[in-house]
């Protein structure tokens, strides 16, 4: 006994002397982020908060503020997927995902921005490597403010134009007038001496063309009848920017009870063989489409979807979008050539309605939202969803996710 003691001892030293073993997040990669305000102002005091955004691992330094010149830098940081939240009261929220590889600059995958409550002043974010000079376009010189002030003028040009403009209603889909187009160049074409005037009035002659028109128009014009009426542009939508739209989608969950089964376990494989079907099988013409996956009024994705699809569709969407659940998967589409630049999470009862923060408690208690949108963006268009959880056992309660995209250029909703 007398002997082990000291070799005991000598183990209990030799093992608090011992290194603490790394962090899985640690590691020899890092950047910088500049944050600035709409004017091209730096903005101090910004929370930078960094997480792993990996399946297999998790974890992150602790938060940071931006200094005085709005820069923060985050070093220690193994090579990977992160995610990047910044947060200062009286600005929206905003998220980046970052790419970080050894001895290479970071790589921005997309950046959202959330918008909470009344707080839509917009942050202006840049990453760049460890140890880049940022001086000579630091926030407030007088090149970012006279990008600035060029910026702030083409979007009060852009706001006072739409304004006066009245034509919102033209339809972006292909009209019936195209099948007329090659009618009209015969008729140019027959007045050059050359051409043998009865060869070329054959096309012109064979108008059963303008018969075939009403039904080619059919199938485009049920998207037109029916628009949705959460699709709101810049000026309809006050906390949209120049040139950005909003649409929402809104679902009921139940309360938590043991009757309503909280969300079903294969909830993201099933989303994820949705989004694949639906983007595999929307056809062409209706991927002009900016509104939800399902909707209770029947105007939605589903309605636009073959025949053949549509039923294997509603199979996988049954378990997890059953009305009596108190879970919920909120879905939108978004058209084809469109950016998504943010989102904002609420929820409403009889009684109130509140904002919501990713993974945590909504304003109004007992209900929350399982973190940040899911966004698959793929040739045809980008498909946004979010998933919801009622946590009250008394009250039914109703969620809303709207996201925040700028469309293609020449882009106008069907009608």
């Amino acid at each position: 006994m007398t002997i082990g003691r000291p070799l005991l001892a000598l183990a209990v030293v030799l093992t608090a002397a011992a290194p603490a073993p790394a962090q899985e997040w640690s590691g020899s990669n890092g950047f910088q982020v500049v944050v600035t305000d709409d004017a091209g102002q730096p903005l101090p005091g910004v929370t930078v908060m960094v997480f792993l955004a990996e399946p297999d691992r998790s974890g992150g330094p602790p938060p940071l503020l931006t200094d005085a010149s709005g820069m923060a830098e985050v070093s220690g940081l193994s090579a990977g997927e992160w995610q990047v939240e910044l947060r200062r009261e009286g600005f929206m929220i905003v998220s980046s995902y970052l790419k970080l590889e050894d001895g290479k600059r970071p790589q921005v995958g997309f950046t959202s921005r959330q918008r909470t409550g009344p707080f839509w002043a917009p942050m202006n974010v840049g990453y760049s490597s460890l140890g880049v000079d940022t001086a000579a376009v630091s926030a407030g010189s007088a090149r970012a403010m006279t990008r600035a002030q060029r910026r702030a003028e083409r979007r009060a040009e852009q706001r006072a134009r739409r304004l006066r403009s009245e034509n919102v209603a033209r339809v972006v889909e292909p009209p019936p007038e195209p099948p007329e187009a090659p009618a009209a160049q015969p008729v140019a074409v027959a007045e050059q001496p050359v051409v043998d005037p009865p060869v070329e009035k054959r096309p012109a002659a064979a108008a059963p063309e303008p018969a075939r028109e009403p039904e080619a128009a059919a199938e485009p014009e049920v998207v037109r009848l029916l628009p949705n009426r959460t699709l709101l542009r810049a000026g309809a939508c006050p906390e949209c920017g120049p040139g950005e739209w909003s649409v929402a989608s809104n679902w009921p969950a139940e309360p938590r009870t043991a009757e309503t089964v909280a969300c079903a376990p294969d909830l993201v494989e099933r989303m994820e063989r949705v989004a694949k079907i639906v983007e595999d099988s929307l056809p062409v013409r209706f991927r002009v489409y900016a509104g939800s996956l399902v909707e209770p009024t029947g105007n939605d994705v589903l309605r636009l979807l073959p025949d053949e699809v549509r039923t294997e569709v509603q199979e996988l969407l049954g378990p997890i979008l059953d009305p009596e659940r108190s879970c919920q998967v909120l879905g939108i589409f978004l058209p084809h050539g469109a950016r998504f630049i943010g989102f904002q999470y609420e929820v409403a009862d009889l009684e109130s309605r509140g904002s919501c923060l990713p993974e945590q408690p909504c304003e109004i208690g007992e209900a929350a939202w399982r973190g940040n949108p899911v966004i698959h963006s793929h040739q045809h268009g980008t498909f946004v969803y979010g998933v919801f959880e009622n946590l009250s056992p008394e009250r039914r309660r109703e969620a809303n996710f709207k996201a925040y995209f700028r469309p293609p250029r020449g882009w106008l909703p069907p009608r």
